[in-house]
């Protein structure tokens, strides 16, 4: 199954890499916790994560990240509520959203074309557990 999360922080003029740094940490802890210390070393039990950081409007800048998830249904909620309550900590101003895509095509493109309305950068697992990589 595939589940459409968005994160917004509410805070103007954040920096982008330090809210998608911190977003990866929390995604760090959550494997760690579920799949032991060594999480690295099992990709097959990761999550296909892709997450598009965003903007906002032209004039008032409040960076937030769109991620596309593909998760076990018994999963999801677990996943949803650690991310979610983590990033608050770091965040408390945070608002978050969690919707399932139908398993239909007309669905999930039209989730791809939402997130990529600003024609950004996204990121993908690999990206994500890159030391260096600034979007």
């Amino acid at each position: 199954m595939k589940a459409f999360i968005t994160l917004n922080p509410h805070i103007e003029n954040l920096s982008k890499n330090n809210l998608i740094k911190t977003f990866r940490y929390i995604l760090q802890k959550y494997y760690r916790g579920k799949l032991g210390a060594r999480y690295s070393k099992h990709k097959d039990k990761q999550y296909q994560i892709c997450v598009f950081p965003e903007n906002g409007s032209r004039d008032f800048k409040q960076p937030h990240l769109h991620i596309i998830v593909q998760i076990p249904c018994d999963e999801l909620e677990e996943f949803y509520f650690f991310i979610a309550s983590n990033m608050n900590g770091y965040y408390p101003s945070l608002t978050t959203n969690c919707q399932v895509i139908n398993n239909t095509e007309k669905d999930f493109v039209n989730v791809l074309g939402y997130c990529l309305k600003e024609q950004g950068e996204f990121l993908v697992n690999d990206d994500l557990f890159e030391r260096d990589y600034i979007v």
